[in-house]
């Protein structure tokens, strides 16, 4: 079945507000972007040493999850996130994370294409949980960062 826009933009934002929760308790503010044309979807700080970072996040309720990743990013050089946080709603409504530095998904995005260097590509990326496992819950890079 076809899901509506209406649909996907609250399993979107759904997404956003998990990703929110999950950072907060380990204790990093996060603060949603509002918009149609936002460049990332969370600005998050610690708050010990006003560090900053940018975090995109994307949203499914099927093993897939689209990211259009390269119909926006054509080279590395491209402003971009510093973090992709991934979030599957299982059947059950339960959240699962992956948590992926941009370059990592850049990787991991040309690999689900075919592709070995970056540039733009006809249709709208998307990426299998399956390809990502290995990302699953690795919310310390974040904190380690930070």
């Amino acid at each position: 079945m076809k899901k509506t826009q209406a649909q996907k933009h609250f399993i979107g934002l759904a997404g956003e507000y998990a990703v929110c929760t999950e950072l907060a308790k380990r204790e990093i503010n996060a603060s949603l972007t509002l918009g149609n044309h936002k460049a990332v979807d969370i600005i998050a700080t610690n708050p010990i040493n006003n560090k900053a970072f940018f975090v995109q996040v994307k949203a499914s309720n099927t093993t897939r999850i689209v990211t259009g990743f390269f119909q926006k990013y054509f080279t590395r050089e491209t402003p971009h996130p510093d973090f992709w946080i991934l979030v599957h709603f299982d059947k059950d409504k339960m959240h699962h994370f992956y948590v992926l530095t941009h370059d990592e998904m850049a990787d991991a995005q040309m690999k689900r294409n075919g592709i070995t260097e970056w540039r733009e590509v006809n249709g709208v990326d998307n990426i299998l949980l399956d390809s990502i496992k290995d990302f699953k819950n690795k919310f310390e890079k974040i904190t380690n960062l930070i």
